[in-house]
């Protein structure tokens, strides 16, 4: 049986927690062993190495080591391990499904531990801790590179049994890291079904408040989780510390900095955008352009929908122009998730709203998207209710989109085309939010509202910001753009051409 050096049981006896506990979940005291290129480690009494197992029913899948050296710590997985919660098997708890228990979900190890020795069994880790928060205190965007089979590749792999789970309770650490943890378990499991704690004050997770007040103060750390706020009425102490929301570039200098202070327009989570223009006028181009910018600059992931243009070879294609360089398919790869019916299915149904809103989740989910794109609207098969006007559908649907974009965090944005009103005297002016088939509600409810217009000849095109919601994302005006054909990008003129509306 493996077991725990003496310098380990004192390790976990300092923080509180009982070295059965430890033992209970297997972790023991090994030692690094083995030729360079084939080290791994092996029990052992003589060690520096805590080793935590992974039981995923009743398997072990992984491992997690932990070795000090000259006061440094080290932390690494077993080779080829599965990434899933530490303690995993409590994922599959009947209370669990049945909500009369929350699911915690700690950072780390020992604190996980600790609420396990306080009396909350159904605890688990998080395999990596928290991901850091750059130097600058700006909550600046996951590795796209390592996001996807990295840090939260645990929710993604778990999804099922986690959707079958009524409540989280996020245990994790009151400091820069642990709240951006938290913000990312948040926007992928849904507000609606987490909790936060407060911790007393000097305390910054469960391991300080067993050391400095006790296994009662724990208990009530945990029981007295509240809910984040999702709509609603709450007093100012019941909103948990979260990082500030702040709009973000969409790329093009012209658009952030011509007012003081601010900018023409400037895209945030959680918004609802309505893009329209007569078709061929470069609608879906700008936006790819707007959402390769939010990539490179910010790391926002896109899940795009758009039966239009086939993703291979098309969509892909375009992208490879905008991005440029030879490494314009890794970073399509890393940055873009495409929404699509099975290309080798040719009997799969008509695509629904609600189906592109359960692969979004998904997507939210698997791949951490900032934006959803649909593109363009009129290709959805529209379900509509027995004796439902299609103003009233338009306004349900556009209410659904904006709640999955406020519950996840997620940037929606909508491409439609408007109806042939816009053509007078076989001469096309230049469409409006209005003219978007269906009603009124797409200039009333979106956030922003934008109209892309291109001059028949020349390279020169429009943006018409339309409708701007909040004045801190903008203002309605308009901005002359270039658009060059052979890379598919939208510029900015050399001259700034720009103005408001009256």
């Amino acid at each position: 049986m493996n077991t725990l050096a003496p310098q380990h049981v004192e390790f976990f006896v300092q923080r509180g927690i009982s070295p059965e506990t430890a033992t209970r979940f297997e972790v023991y005291t090994g030692a690094v062993v083995g030729k360079p290129g084939e080290r791994h480690v092996e029990p052992s009494a003589r060690g520096n190495v805590i080793a935590y197992p992974f039981f995923e029913h009743g398997q072990v899948v992984n491992e997690k080591y932990r070795a000090e050296r000259d006061g440094e710590k080290f932390f690494w997985h077993r080779k080829g391990g599965k990434r899933t919660f530490w303690n995993s098997d409590v994922l599959d708890d009947p209370q669990l499904e049945a909500g009369t228990q929350a699911l915690v979900i700690a950072e780390g190890f020992e604190d996980a531990m600790v609420a396990i020795d306080c009396g909350w069994p159904l605890t688990v880790s998080v395999p990596d801790g928290a991901p850091p928060v750059p130097k600058d205190g700006r909550m600046a965007p996951l590795d796209p590179e390592t996001e996807h089979t990295g840090k939260f590749e645990f929710l993604w792999l778990n999804r099922d049994r986690l959707r079958r789970i009524k409540r989280f309770i996020l245990a994790v650490d009151d400091d820069g890291p642990g709240q951006r943890l938290a913000a990312e378990i948040v926007r992928r499991l849904g507000a609606a079904r987490c909790m936060f704690v407060t911790y007393p004050e000097g305390c910054k997770d469960l391991n300080d408040v067993l050391r400095k007040h006790g296994r009662e103060a724990v208990h009530d750390v945990l029981r007295t989780a509240k809910q984040y706020p999702v709509r609603g009425l709450y007093r100012l102490s019941e909103y948990p510390a979260l990082p500030a929301l702040q709009p973000i570039s969409i790329g093009w200098p012209l658009f952030d900095g011509s007012v003081p202070g601010n900018g023409w327009m400037k895209l945030f989570a959680g918004e609802f955008m309505v893009v329209t223009g007569i078709p061929s006028h470069g609608k879906s181009t700008w936006v790819l352009n707007m959402l390769w910018n939010t990539a490179r600059d910010y790391g926002w992931r896109a899940a795009i929908f758009s039966p239009e243009m086939p993703t291979v070879p098309y969509l892909r294609d375009k992208l490879r122009r905008i991005i440029g360089g030879d490494d314009a398919d890794r970073l399509i790869e890393s940055n873009f998730v495409f929404i699509d019916n099975d290309p080798n299915d040719a009997d799969e149904d008509d695509i629904t709203l609600e189906w592109i809103i359960e692969k979004a989740r998904d997507a939210v989910l698997r791949d951490g998207i900032n934006v959803l794109v649909i593109d363009p609207w009129n290709e959805i098969e529209h379900a509509r209710l027995r004796d439902e006007t299609t103003t009233e559908y338009v306004g349900r649907a556009i209410r659904r989109l904006k709640r999955f974009g406020r519950q996840y965090e997620v940037a929606v944005i909508v491409l439609a085309h408007p109806t042939k009103d816009v053509f007078e005297h076989g001469k096309a002016r230049t469409a409006t939010l209005y003219d978007i088939e269906g009603s009124a509600h797409w200039f009333n409810k979106c956030d922003h509202g934008v109209v892309i217009e291109r001059a028949p000849e020349g390279d020169q095109a429009t943006v018409h910001i339309a409708k701007v919601r909040f004045d801190e994302t903008g203002f309605k005006g308009a901005i002359r753009m270039q658009f060059e054909v052979r890379s598919q990008r939208y510029r900015q003129l050399s001259e700034q051409q720009e103005f408001p509306y009256g």
